[in-house]
Parts: structure tokens; C-alpha cells; sequence
């Protein structure tokens, strides 16, 4: 029986050292540090790409909403004197010569302007006098044609009739007109180009709007030019060069 309960004690005794060992183990474990990198940082990798993507996403959102909104209010075109109500004396002819000549140039400089917004080339005297804020002159046709010579003596306009109720105004020069004509050839590649197909086949181009008299006339200056040989003169038909 003595040797029995020895054996048994030395059975123990070998198997102290193996507890020991899982006790130390347990406590270096629940007494070590955690790395906060096992834990943490693939939710920091994961969380940063979506939050910048949702970011750029709402500026791209609000950015196309502000050019809706900028291209759906209307293009208010006023004198920089403002209405009748802010200058009422810009509104009606100055008795006095000297005051009419300094009336009448800011009335064709802001005419000039208003002319190329509304991309008009021919002026008539009953939309000037039907059209804000020409409307609102109180002598319109005699406005009309005070004007409208001021704009002739800067060579900017020419009355398109001999009534005088036509004005042709020159708010680009038709030089420029046979240069971007020119360009827009070489970039569409249209190098056939005659007045009629113009008008009819270009008719949201800003060029086919021209007189059909001035796009002869555009014609003649790039063959001038050389960007264009003449196929027929009388039609205003080119072959604009690549060259």
C-alpha cells in the first residue's frame, strides 16, 4: 500500500510542472498588450476608399445641379443705367446737341452688345420698338435711327434698306466670321461648302444666321485668304483647302 500511494505522489509531482506551465501561459496572455493593428486597421481600409467615393460623388451631384440651375435662369440683358425708374432721363431724347451725341453713344454701345447676346444681325425698327428696354424710349423711332447712325459712323452697322428700318449690325467682323467658318470645316470635316447648304443644312451653327449676302461675301474672304478655292463663284460654293 506504502509503494502505491509513493507512486502516486511522483505522478503529481511530474504533472505540477505541465499546470504550472498552461497557468503562466493563461496569464502572459491575458496580461500582454493587444495589437490594435489585428483589430482595427482593415476597418479603417475598408471605411476611407467608400467615404472619399461618397464625397466625390455628392460635389459631382451638386456641381452638375448649380449648372442646371445657372443654364435655367433667363440672361437678363439691362443697360447699366438700369430701368426708367432708376434713370428716367436715359429714357427719352436730350433737348440739348451736346447731351444727345453722349445719349446716343451709350445708347449704340449697349445696342452693340444687346445685338450680339441675342445673336441678331438684321435689326428691324418694329422689334426695337416692340423689344425691353427699347420699349420703353419715348421717341422710339427717332431713338432708332439717332442710334443707329452713331453705329454706322463707327462702321459697326449699315441700314439694310432704303427706308431706313433695316439695320444691319457688324457685332463680329466678317473677317472673324471667314476664320472660325474655316476652322469649323477643318474640324468637321465639311470641305464642301456653298451659302444655300449653309442656311439650310448648318442651321444650328451660330454662322448660319448671316445674311445671305454676307456669306458670300465670308466666301470671297477665305479664298482670299487661301483657306478656300472656288467651285462657283455665283452660288458661293468653296472647297476649303487641308493644306
Amino acid at each position: 500500500m506504502r509503494e502505491k500511494r509513493k507512486e502516486k505522489r511522483r505522478e503529481e509531482a511530474q504533472e505540477e510542472p505541465e499546470d504550472t506551465e498552461v497557468v503562466r501561459t493563461v496569464q502572459e496572455a491575458e496580461t500582454s498588450p493587444v495589437i490594435e493593428e489585428d483589430i482595427h486597421t482593415p476597418e479603417v481600409i475598408i471605411g476611407k476608399p467608400d467615404a472619399t467615393e461618397v464625397v466625390s460623388e455628392n460635389e459631382a451631384v451638386t456641381d452638375e445641379t448649380e449648372a442646371e440651375k445657372l443654364q435655367s435662369v433667363p440672361v437678363v440683358s439691362m443697360p447699366p443705367w438700369g430701368s426708367p425708374e432708376e434713370s428716367e432721363w436715359m429714357y427719352g431724347v436730350p433737348p440739348r446737341e451736346e447731351d444727345r451725341i453722349l445719349w446716343a453713344e451709350e445708347w449704340s454701345d449697349y445696342l452693340l452688345q444687346w445685338a450680339e447676346l441675342k445673336q441678331i444681325h438684321v435689326l428691324s425698327l418694329a422689334v426695337f420698338i416692340s423689344e425691353p428696354p427699347f420699349n420703353d424710349l419715348r421717341n422710339k423711332v427717332d431713338s432708332f435711327k439717332m442710334i443707329s447712325e452713331v453705329l454706322i459712323d463707327k462702321e459697326v452697322a449699315e441700314w439694310s434698306d432704303r427706308r431706313r428700318r433695316q439695320l444691319r449690325i457688324f457685332w463680329k467682323p466678317l473677317e472673324d466670321w471667314a476664320d472660325l467658318i474655316y476652322e469649323w470645316s477643318l474640324r468637321t470635316g465639311k470641305l464642301r461648302l456653298d451659302v444655300k447648304s449653309i442656311v439650310i443644312q448648318e442651321s444650328k451653327e451660330s454662322f448660319a444666321k448671316l445674311p445671305e449676302r454676307d456669306l458670300h461675301v465670308v466666301m470671297g474672304l477665305m479664298v482670299e485668304k487661301g483657306f478656300a478655292e472656288w467651285i462657283d463663284k455665283k452660288k458661293g460654293a468653296v472647297l476649303v483647302s487641308t493644306q
